[in-house]
């Protein structure tokens, strides 16, 4: 096997290949429901909003989001299992990444561009939910193909946790982009569809590991490599369900990712109206969020070395816990003459949750690959793909059930805004869009306890007693 990244830039450079396509991705789940559902804005509506009003319509779209998250989720197992086993005269993953381009940068665009400017529209509800399906399984295969490629192109797991770290750095930038810098120029008046299609040519970023990754024939990869290493579906699928330490990962991790996903689609709701300020002060509280972000991470693997992964984990998810409590607390509704306390509130708040944000990125990169190498060295299999698949089968149905039966729906209970007995016209309480801290909270404790299930670390001892033992007796007898 040809180790790819023999360099250190090389390790900085593959780890920014997703850096466009996430932010991308980024971008979509954090803004794109809003601009076509303004129901919970306040504050630069014109801005924020495609039109002003709904172009969807909003009882169907909550559903609609909904079954393309979920569909996100399906496809992943299918999509895992091809790019596990596919063999051609180029290598392996590099020529799954070039056919993912075209239908993602397609499918975004098209998502951004209504059908027809009415409201409540039925077609542009269809035809968004279309072009979502699409860009949802063309962003998952490039993904699963980039997680599945760490354990051919980086030569150990101390490698190949410096690639994912480098993978999360590049990630922080995107949300500093995302949701520091895209609301001042909100507050600048430009408008969020024109933003998001000047950003759109980044996506070119996926392309660079065409250029490093060393496989196809030219190096001894080609069509015929590795024939006995392909992994059946049914087999991978078998090994993966049937490790107990990747399942009982599975549900803590799908408890952070609930309350991240919420909260990432939300934020700008709970700005705009719980809080009630306007995006360049929205920037400052964002910024107090993603930009210690790298520093965070430092001292979050600190922490692992010295307190383990599981009590790690277990603080952060009590640390985002406490942070979007903070939107509540920092609410109009409890300092309604007061932005400035408003504002002081919500960057303790988002200061406190950088840790755990930081951690969110970084740890479903972790566990999935560790336990994949120490399989693969016990059993000479290797299907990271399908890890990955499977964690984001689960972060894809949370995301549905958060996002889009949950979120999509409260956001629309308002009541009239009543400030010192005097009724404001033409605003509302959000009501609904208040209650998301309360239950991201509750989500994020629940997982903080299932996280004792955990080990402290996933060595090869503690990942030998989940397999079956005659996957490793095959091994060692060849």
């Amino acid at each position: 096997m040809v180790v790819s990244l023999d360099k250190k830039w090389k390790e900085f450079l593959y780890g920014s290949c997703f850096f466009g396509p996430n932010l991308l991705f980024v971008l979509l789940g954090a803004y794109f429901t809003d601009a076509l559902n303004p129901a919970g804005l306040t504050a630069n509506i014109e801005s924020w909003s495609l039109t002003g009003y709904a172009l969807i319509v909003p009882g169907l779209f909550g559903v609609v989001w909904m079954i393309a998250k979920i569909f996100d989720g399906l496809v992943d197992i299918p999509l895992a299992s091809l790019t596990d086993n596919i063999r051609t005269r180029w290598g392996r993953r590099r020529p799954v990444l070039l056919m993912a381009l075209v239908p993602l940068a397609v499918s975004y665009f098209l998502a951004w561009t209504p059908l027809e400017f009415r409201e409540n529209s039925m077609a542009n509800t269809i035809w968004v939910g279309a072009m979502l399906l699409v860009f949802f399984t063309s962003y998952t295969l490039s993904v699963i193909t980039f997680h599945g490629s760490l354990s051919s192109v980086c030569k150990d797991e101390e490698q190949r946790m410096r690639v994912g770290s480098y993978k999360s750095f590049w990630e922080t930038i995107g949300y500093c982009i995302c949701y520091a810098l895209i609301p001042v120029f909100i507050s600048k008046g430009i408008n969020i569809r024109t933003l998001v299609m000047c950003a759109s040519p980044i996506m070119l970023t996926m392309l660079t590991p065409l250029f490093l990754i060393k496989e196809g024939e030219k190096y001894g990869e080609g069509k015929d490599y590795l024939p006995d290493a392909k992994v059946p579906l049914k087999t991978s699928l078998s090994m993966t369900l049937r490790n107990r330490h990747f399942l009982r990962w599975l549900i803590p991790n799908s408890c952070a990712f609930f309350g991240l996903q919420m909260f990432l689609s939300s934020q700008n709701t709970l700005i705009s109206g719980v809080m009630n300020i306007d995006a360049g002060l929205g920037a400052v509280l964002n910024t107090c969020a993603f930009a210690p972000v790298p520093l965070m991470l430092f001292l979050y693997y600190k922490m692992i070395k010295k307190k383990g992964i599981r009590f790690s984990y277990q603080v952060c998810l009590l640390c985002f816990a406490v942070a979007i409590l903070n939107f509540c607390v920092g609410s109009e509704y409890l300092f309604p003459d007061s932005v400035t306390a408003r504002v002081v509130i919500g960057c303790i708040g988002s200061f406190i949750g950088s840790f755990a944000i930081g951690a969110f990125f970084c740890t479903p990169y972790i566990i999935p690959s560790q336990i994949s190498a120490m399989e693969l060295k016990l059993t000479g299999i290797d299907h990271t793909g399908m890890y990955y698949a499977i964690q984001s089968l689960f972060a894809s149905v949370v995301a549905a059930v958060s996002t889009g039966l949950v979120y999509e729906y409260i956001k629309n209970i308002q009541a009239p805004k009543i400030i010192n007995g005097v009724e404001v016209a033409g605003e509302t309480w959000k009501i609904g869009v208040s209650l998301v801290p309360v239950i991201v909270a509750f989500v994020c404790v629940l997982g903080f306890f299932v996280c004792f299930k955990m080990p402290k670390h996933y060595t090869e001892e503690v990942v030998r007693e989940s397999l079956p033992k005659e996957w490793i007796e095959k091994q060692k007898s060849k």
